[in-house]
């Protein structure tokens, strides 16, 4: 075993000189995935203006002190406005039309409403500054939408490249999936990051299963050898793999602390690749350094136990990363 690198140390030479690669400017539309490469902030109140939230008609609230069914007080042409209309100026509530009735001259107020009643205030929203996502932050359905009501047009993304060259066509198409879902563009020339299957299957690493992965830096960027097994291969993609393009990206795994259902066990020397299953309140080990199929098709999460470790009880908090959602 001590001819073997630990992965901590592979991993760390590796990414020792590694930087954030530069940003790119990115319309809205097209940020399907990937990751701020700057902090997004609110550049203006929002609403910038006050603004309706449901329909009805545009009163000034004082002026209708006094309304009541016995006292309808007439309106004479107030203006309708539908929700995000912005209020006309000296008005400041929405009188809803079941509030009103029409009478020969018109239409009449039955209540007074309360002054900002129906309406959203100039920067209830929302003030100028406000940090809506910090730089690192995923891209998600919500971060956009963030973006579009604050009226940014793109946005700033780091874009690891990353060249797929592995024999197997599964591994190739699982790769490229998973690594365009963490924001990585696909290329053929000058990637960031390569994914190469190894002609050498010798062991290396001290990290099971994957003990012929490998990390290294080259003058062509980060290389990442990848086992052949689907086992060695997941366990190298998340343990090697998911460290460079969170360094690449300027991003950062999500960790939980969740409690063990039950004990897990661990050979001191060597980290352990451990699949996780939800169980309740807690998370459910499977055996460590072994992945099977059917372990991988109930598994949610994942964690890397350190070559110290020689296993945790059950109710311990350990660290887990979700398979599906490593990044926040």
């Amino acid at each position: 075993m001590t001819s073997l690198m630990s992965l901590h140390t592979c991993r760390d030479q590796a990414l020792a000189a590694c930087q954030p690669v530069p940003l790119q400017q990115v319309a809205l539309a097209d940020c399907g995935h990937g990751f701020l490469g700057e902090n997004l902030y609110l550049a203006q109140d929002m609403p910038a203006q006050t603004e309706a939230l449901r329909s009805g008609y545009a009163v000034a609230a004082l002026d209708m002190i006094g309304a009541s069914p016995d006292m309808p007080l007439p309106l004479g042409p107030p203006p309708i406005l539908h929700p995000a209309d912005c209020l006309p100026s000296g008005r400041d509530a929405i009188l809803p039309p079941d509030a009103t009735e029409h009478g020969p001259d018109g239409i009449h107020a039955l209540r007074a409403p309360a002054p900002g009643e129906g309406v959203r205030r100039r920067g209830h929203d929302g003030r100028a500054g406000l940090l809506l996502a910090p730089a690192g932050a995923r891209i998600t359905p919500r971060l956009r939408l963030l973006a579009a009501l604050a009226g940014h047009d793109t946005l700033s993304l780091r874009r690891p490249k990353l060249r797929i060259a592995l024999q197997d066509p599964y591994q190739a198409r699982f790769a490229q999936s998973w690594a365009e879902g963490l924001g990585a563009q696909i290329v053929q020339t000058n990637p960031d990051l390569t994914l190469l299957t190894p002609s050498d299957h010798s062991p290396k690493l001290a990290y099971f299963p994957a003990e012929s992965a490998w990390l290294f830096s080259s003058s062509e960027g980060l290389v990442l050898h990848l086992p052949r097994r689907f086992d060695g291969m997941l366990a190298a993609l998340l343990g090697l793999g998911l460290p460079a393009i969170a360094a690449l990206s300027g991003a950062s795994a999500r960790v939980q602390m969740r409690p063990l259902s039950q004990k897990i066990s661990s050979a001191v020397g060597i980290s352990e690749f451990v699949l996780l299953a939800e169980a309740g309140e807690g998370i459910l080990p499977f055996p460590t350094g072994n992945v099977t199929i059917s372990s991988l098709a109930q598994a949610s999460a994942f964690a890397i136990l350190p070559p110290e470790s020689e296993g945790l009880p059950a109710g311990a908090e350990l660290p887990c990363i979700l398979l599906d959602q490593p990044f926040g």
